[in-house]
């Protein structure tokens, strides 16, 4: 009796099997770096030497929230926003003026300020989402400036505060903590983290999923995708309110952990900072945008001590771009893919997936 054909069989049976259990293994070894990530993060206060630095990781970590959504509307659409700091800032404004203006309690202020940012995203991404990307970025920009214009009237400062801002003062607590622990870094870096954390999850999965697909081929030819039966209009317009959502929740912790709104938070160089950062880091992962806050963050310290903090920021930007045109996670993620290759020898296939990216 001839068995090979059997054996055969059996070996092509199991490939599939094996590549699954393969398949299986990597999701929960990936699972496990992620929540020990996560946990690490959460004890990084136990860690810091002093309160100097933990502020400043703070910063850093609001400074990426923002800096996800960004990054996501540019890998996923090519679209770059301008305007980002009239979401950051709107939300802002928003938790300010319910809790200071209307006495709302801490949480109802926090939830408006966040869910009415994102609905302002809405109204204006319904606007302009059809506008190709140099039109769209100085749209947002018009808008931003005129919120910052609207905020800085003299008839309206008694509401907005005018060019003195407001200070908030919630009432009550938001997720158990008052007004004063969310002012510590230490006590407010759990919340900052977790929304980072969150926000990087969030901007993964939806690059993994049909929505990210259907962005990227609209990215690529717009044209051939509405000739292709594809609505371009609806997943653009997902993809922006997805990008506002991340960028008010910077807005809100903003809000509850430096308890101000001013009209510099609306300014272009506030939004500014959260572009150099995504673009130092690189736009085309989501580590990238963290990882260009936290540099760019702890860069503004050091070059701010020197007093020549334009001069030495400009400096050190364009270095970075020029050395580095995808950013520094681009350039970790090219290197990277090249010493698996060599690793894998002449035969071995090329990876092309070696960082965690918005359409892994």
């Amino acid at each position: 009796m001839n068995i090979a054909p059997m054996v055969a069989s059996a070996a092509v049976t199991r490939q599939p099997v094996a590549r699954l259990t393969r398949t299986r293994d990597a999701l929960t070894l990936r699972a496990v770096l992620v929540c020990a990530v996560v946990a690490a993060g959460l004890l990084l206060p136990k860690l810091m030497g002093g309160s100097f630095y933990m502020g400043l990781l703070t910063q850093a970590a609001i400074l990426a929230v923002a800096a996800v959504g960004v990054g996501f509307l540019m890998h996923q659409c090519g679209l770059v926003m301008f305007g980002v700091a009239g979401l950051s800032g709107g939300a802002t404004y928003l938790v300010a003026l319910s809790s200071v203006q209307w006495g709302w309690g801490a949480s109802a202020s926090a939830l408006f300020g966040l869910l009415g940012a994102t609905a302002a995203a809405a109204l204006v991404g319904a606007l302009i989402v059809r506008a190709k990307p140099l039109p769209f970025a100085m749209l947002t920009l018009a808008l931003a400036q005129m919120l910052r214009q609207l905020v800085s009237i003299t008839g309206l400062r008694h509401v907005t505060g005018g060019d003195d801002g407001i200070s908030i003062a919630l009432h009550g607590s938001v997720l158990g903590m008052t007004q004063a622990e969310l002012s510590q870094p230490a006590l407010f870096w759990p919340v900052a983290w977790l929304t980072l954390c969150g926000s990087m999850l969030l901007v993964w999965a939806a690059g993994r999923s049909r929505l990210g697909m259907v962005l990227r081929a609209i990215r690529a030819n717009d044209e051939r995708m509405r000739f292709s039966g594809f609505d371009t209009y609806l997943p653009r317009l997902a993809a922006f309110v997805l990008a506002g959502f991340i960028i008010a929740s910077a807005g809100l912790l903003t809000a509850l952990h430096t308890a101000f709104a001013s009209p510099e938070l609306l300014d272009f160089g506030t939004g500014g900072n959260t572009l150099v950062a995504t673009i130092i880091g690189g736009a085309g992962t989501v580590f990238g945008p963290v990882l260009g806050s936290l540099l760019f963050a702890f860069g503004q310290d050091r070059f701010g001590a020197s007093g020549h903090l334009e001069l030495f920021t400009g400096i050190a930007v364009v270095c970075v771009i020029a050395a580095f045109p995808s950013g520094l996670a681009g350039f970790l993620q090219g290197l990277k893919a090249r010493a698996l290759n060599l690793r894998a020898g002449p035969k071995g296939h090329p990876s092309t997936q070696t960082e965690v990216s918005h359409d892994a």
